[in-house]
């Protein structure tokens, strides 16, 4: 009898640590994965597991670049964006942007144009067939990439406006099965040429940029998701006294962020002045918005 129980505990033992060890195995291989995102984690370990040995042999081989401006996708591959993650990677950062169709996850990336100026620490990804997005924004954190925005363009399609705070280089890769856009960014020595747009919790300035001189008319353009679409444009010099103002409507604030853009004029002045661009709160009517310094541009 004695011998009996010593067996079943002996199995017993056993069992439980077999358990254990299975576990363990489960959770180290949870861990494979450096992409993340606090939304859907799961769904993004997923997605890593799909990729090919073709597609991983594609990103180790594709070259980091400065060429301006790139394209590629597949017409009518996706119709909407369903996510945009980030990722920390050994020597770069990553941006994946994940697309659907027809409600669920794209098999292929959609058609894309991207554009990245020189000196600029912004790179823009134009998607002429997405018109719907399940993500609007969001913070990178990274050591160069800093944040997002997607974007209703003025004809009614979707781009999406990556921020960097240095300089870099890029490589873009597509991923099917699920469908998605890889951004890697490399920094390099040097400083942006640029300063970097000027942004609000609800206003992005594109245009002009901090410390620009000015000349009317004066171009004025950017994105943004301010009350009722409402954006004011007002330029005061050094006195406070206003020299141009104007209201104007971007071409979306419910969905997504809406682009504006507008021409201001006024008469010469002499130092520097103040653009303000942005919208009145709801709640207690202040201003929401950004503020650049100019200087006036257009001679004695």
């Amino acid at each position: 009898m004695r011998t009996f129980k010593v067996t079943i505990w002996v199995a017993l033992l056993a069992a439980v640590l077999s358990t254990g060890c299975s576990q363990a195995n489960r959770e180290e291989q949870g861990t494979g994965t450096t992409e993340h995102s606090s939304a859907a984690p799961e769904r993004q370990a997923q997605h890593e597991k799909q990729t090919t040995p073709e597609e991983e042999t594609a990103q180790r081989e594709a070259p980091f670049t400065a060429t301006p401006k790139m394209k590629g996708g597949l017409d009518g591959a996706a119709d909407s964006i369903r996510e945009v993650r980030f990722g920390k990677h050994e020597g770069y950062e990553r941006a994946v942007i994940d697309f659907g169709s027809g409600g669920a996850p794209a098999s292929r990336v959609p058609v894309w144009s991207l554009s990245s100026p020189a000196g600029e620490g912004y790179t823009r990804i134009a998607f002429p067939d997405i018109d719907a997005t399940s993500q609007t924004d969001g913070t990178f954190g990274g050591s160069i990439l800093d944040n997002f925005y997607v974007v209703r363009a003025p004809g009614g399609a979707l781009f999406v406006d990556v921020f960097a705070t240095g300089a870099f280089r890029y490589r873009v890769i597509e991923l099917s099965d699920p469908g998605r856009l890889v951004l890697d960014y490399h920094p390099t020595n040097g400083d942006l040429r640029f300063p970097i747009p000027a942004q609000a919790k609800k206003t992005v300035l594109f245009e002009p940029r901090q410390g620009e001189a000015i000349i009317s008319p004066l171009r004025v353009r950017g994105y943004s998701r301010n009350f009722e679409a409402s954006n004011t444009i007002m330029l005061r010099d050094s006195s406070g006294n206003v020299l141009s103002r104007r209201t104007i409507l971007s071409n979306d604030w419910t969905e997504t962020w809406g682009y504006f853009e507008a021409s201001l004029e006024f008469a010469s002045f002499e130092g520097p002045a103040t653009l303000r661009v942005g919208g009145v709160s709801p709640r207690d009517g202040s201003f929401e918005g950004v503020e650049v310094p100019v200087t006036y541009g257009g001679g004695g």
